[in-house]
């Protein structure tokens, strides 16, 4: 009966940490926080230096703990000198994850370094890597376990394997991880952006070492294109997105098209961080789910909510509801910029 409850804990926490790790962390506010995906767009927008916070809470109508995500996105532009219209981009990319009885936890820390070259006046490539680590944990003493018949009385930790072999497995390992990227963006004279890049994730196979095992994560490949395009209305933008994963043998895409609304202008000097603009849209995560955006800017913030109407057969268990996001963002320019902003 012990070996029996101990190769059933262990194969469950070794499955557990293959599905978690090799899960692909996603985000239904993706084109808020582009590094978190392809380390070579850090800082490559229009302001100098940005914060973005976000909380997402996954399966909340399902039995059982949901899915919790934070993340932290940081990005720092530093010039290159100045008479060089080349810079640097620099950062600090977190996310936390926590789900189950156990709370497996997965945190993922980056610092994306990248190096933008100016190619002319319409056109910039960006490379860059970000190195980092990946931590995991779980709590082997929170899961309860029936009372089991030792022969005399019933038992509670009888068939608890914490009780069975303290050193069964690992709570908590740490790995070092290498992202790596490039991305390229073209600016049109009448203002309208079009971009793509290719990331390169896990490119150094990070071990997963809650086991004697130490499967290796996979690499993940991903493809981002988009544009931010002007219209015969000045107050209106149109913001089509596009990303696919390649994440070992698994693979999504991501496609939709948000619509900015500017309600009031800022500047036409620097076209960055319009004083009002109001962001709405859908992105279809394929056979997985709808995510439906709305966010809105004031100055140099910007805040909104995502919600994922899920589009597969979970949905007879879910009722639809996928998850719920929330972000909050903060644009800014350095000092010697500001007196350019209306």
């Amino acid at each position: 009966m012990k070996i029996k409850y101990t190769l059933i804990t262990l194969f469950t926490v070794i499955l557990g940490n293959i599905a978690f790790s090799q899960y692909a962390f996603n985000s239904s506010v993706f084109n808020q926080t582009p590094s978190l995906f392809n380390v070579a767009t850090t800082a490559t927008g229009a302001e100098d230096m940005s914060f973005c916070t976000s909380f997402k809470m996954q399966h909340l109508t399902l039995t059982g703990t949901p899915l919790r995500s934070n993340t932290l996105v940081t990005e720092f532009k530093i010039s290159d000198g100045p008479m060089s219209k080349n810079h640097f981009g620099i950062g600090l990319n977190l996310v936390n994850e926590q789900t189950g009885e156990s709370k497996l936890m997965s945190t993922d820390i980056a610092i994306p370094i990248n190096y933008s070259i100016q190619m002319n006046q319409f056109a910039k490539l960006t490379i860059g890597a970000a190195p980092g680590l990946i931590l995991q944990s779980y709590d082997p003493t929170l899961p309860t376990w029936e009372s089991d018949w030792n022969g005399s009385s019933f038992n509670w930790t009888y068939g608890d394997p914490t009780f069975i072999n303290s050193s069964l497995s690992r709570s908590s390992y740490a790995s070092f991880n290498v992202n790596t990227g490039m991305h390229y963006q073209y600016t049109n004279r009448n203002k309208s952006k079009y971009y793509g890049g290719l990331a390169i994730n896990h490119i150094n196979k990070p071990k997963m070492n809650f086991s004697e095992s130490s499967d290796k994560m996979f690499m993940q490949m991903v493809v981002n294109l988009g544009a931010d395009l002007s219209t015969s209305r000045r107050d209106l933008r149109v913001q089509p997105q596009f990303m696919a994963f390649k994440n070992g043998p698994n693979s999504n895409v991501i496609m939709g098209v948000m619509f900015e609304n500017i309600l009031s202008n800022g500047s036409d000097i620097t076209n960055i961080l319009k004083s009002k603009s109001i962001n709405y849209g859908a992105y279809y995560r394929w056979k997985d789910a709808i995510s439906i955006n709305l966010n809105y800017k004031v100055s140099h913030f910007r805040f909104g909510v995502a919600l994922d109407v899920t589009a597969s057969r979970l949905s007879s268990a879910n009722k639809g509801f996928g998850s719920v996001e929330l972000f909050f963002k903060s644009m800014h320019l350095y000092g010697k910029k500001k007196n350019k902003i209306g």
